[in-house]
């Protein structure tokens, strides 16, 4: 069953973290639009790869000092390894599986991609950093 922070009930831990990750990424002005609780983990959904750049950086990834075009394989897959080193990093290890959606001309989508969901120890990891770096 798919929770949204929409309809939520903020009884459990999970839940009351998924709604504070909310709050810090709106605070950043990174746009998480899947943000749920399913099944006790919270599904971070898709984001563009603008979203997960800001989002590596804000973790502490290195900055790159070149630019780039994020619509690219390479970079993305730059953007992919720097984002899930920071996850780590910050969670102590945890684990954020990526996985890149080109953009689509048929269904007119941009380029995104989708986080994997995360467990509440992982979740607690992310939203301190961010909150540290409010």
């Amino acid at each position: 069953m798919r929770t949204t922070i929409a309809d939520a009930d903020s009884t459990t831990p999970v839940q009351e973290t998924s709604d504070a990750l909310s709050a810090a990424f709106r605070q950043h002005d990174l746009a998480v639009p899947g943000l749920s609780v399913v099944r006790g983990k919270v599904e971070l959904g898709e984001v563009t790869v603008p979203t997960a750049d800001r989002l590596a950086s804000l973790l502490g990834a290195p900055a790159q000092t070149v630019e780039r075009n994020l619509e690219e394989w390479p970079e993305v897959r730059q953007v992919m390894r720097r984002l899930g080193a920071a996850f780590a990093a910050v969670t102590g290890g945890g684990f954020l599986d990526l996985y890149f959606h080109h953009d689509c001309v048929r269904c007119d989508s941009d380029a995104a991609l989708a986080l994997s969901p995360i467990d509440a120890q992982a979740a607690r990891g992310l939203l301190a950093a961010l909150r540290s770096r409010a």
